[in-house]
């Protein structure tokens, strides 16, 4: 089905940013997100265990009609499952506070929701926002956020191949966008325990939520839709030494994801997620050696920094939950 279903018909939206310090983006998203046609039925910002009350000061005095909730325990995950608790709305659209929203982004989300009442979680197009800088336009060079201009339906489109190669289900989920521009439908994120506050903590673990409940939510037999028409833009990091710390982080995190759902797959599923584990160990090797023939952006230094922190990641998620527990229980207190 397409993008023909009525916004009469759609459901509700809370448009929700988490955030932690970085008040002036946050100004930013949230004038785009103030901005929005047709609106968002509602528009929330997380505060993560600030350090001060710029956040709570810039909600207050600029976007008085955007609910401000202070979450204390420090970790994106627990600002994310504080979200879809505090939500009013039966779907929650993420937008990342370094991001800024097309006008009909939020409208875009909703028809998909609208359309296919199987759908649990929608991705949007992420394009960048800015290239100044060398830095910005390697992050780029690496792919991107992007997932292209096709739509993507999963399970459905996973009888085709996967850049260019067959490939298993938790592959595709893990291809079909970022946590930068996702939306939820709550209902299903309960069914599944909600996000895992163990990963996206920061320099402990510094990514991994996103895919995470992507692939949670389609192995428990929901659907999953990248939607091109969800436009968000993204500055990327600006300097050499923050675009390569993000890369690297990106692939302890990934690798650690990959460990926790090797853990706790169902029988069916262990080969193919062992397969694609194996190949992510293995895959900034294989880049190493095309950028020694000149056929990778990435310079070799980055890449075997990327190889190492995979093996490191093998390990990672088991202290990242251990902190995780602490965070909790210092919250709690």
């Amino acid at each position: 089905m397409g993008m023909s279903a009525p916004l009469s018909d759609a459901p509700g939206v809370t448009a929700a940013v988490c955030t932690r310090d970085r008040p002036e983006l946050l100004r930013r998203a949230l004038a785009s997100l103030s901005a929005l046609d047709p609106p968002a039925s509602e528009l929330l910002v997380v505060d993560n265990a600030p350090s001060d009350d710029r956040t709570f000061e810039l909600v207050r005095d600029a976007f008085p009609d955007v609910r401000y909730v202070r979450e204390a325990t420090p970790g994106l995950d627990f600002a994310r499952n504080r979200a879809i608790a505090e939500s009013r709305f039966p779907i929650v659209a993420f937008l990342d506070d370094d991001a800024v929203a097309d006008p009909g982004w939020c409208g875009a989300f909703r028809t998909v929701f609208a359309a296919r009442s199987e759908v649990a979680a929608c991705t949007g197009r992420v394009e960048p926002l800015v290239l100044d800088t060398e830095a910005q336009r390697l992050f780029e060079a690496n792919g991107g956020f992007s997932r292209g201009l096709q739509p993507i339906r999963l399970p459905g489109d996973m009888v085709r191949p996967l850049h260019g190669r067959r490939a298993p289900p938790i592959a595709w989920a893990v291809s079909i966008g970022c946590g930068c521009s996702l939306a939820l439908r709550k209902t299903a994120v309960r069914a599944v325990g909600g996000f895992d506050n163990a990963l996206d903590l920061g320099a402990v673990l510094p990514g991994g939520g996103d895919l995470d409940i992507l692939w949670r939510l389609l192995d428990a037999g929901h659907h999953l839709e990248y939607q091109p028409a969800a436009v968000a833009w993204h500055e990327h990091r600006r300097d050499m030494e923050g675009v390569e710390r993000q890369l690297v982080g990106h692939q302890r995190a990934l690798v650690a994801f990959l460990g926790k759902s090797l853990r706790h797959a169902r029988p069916g599923t262990r080969r193919d997620i062992a397969a694609f584990l194996a190949w992510r160990l293995a895959k900034p090797v294989v880049r190493l050696g095309k950028r020694l023939l000149g056929r990778d952006p990435l310079p070799a230094r980055l890449l075997v920094r990327m190889a190492w922190n995979c093996w490191i990641g093998v390990a990672a998620y088991g202290a990242a939950r251990s902190e995780a527990a602490r965070r909790a229980a210092g919250g709690a207190a």
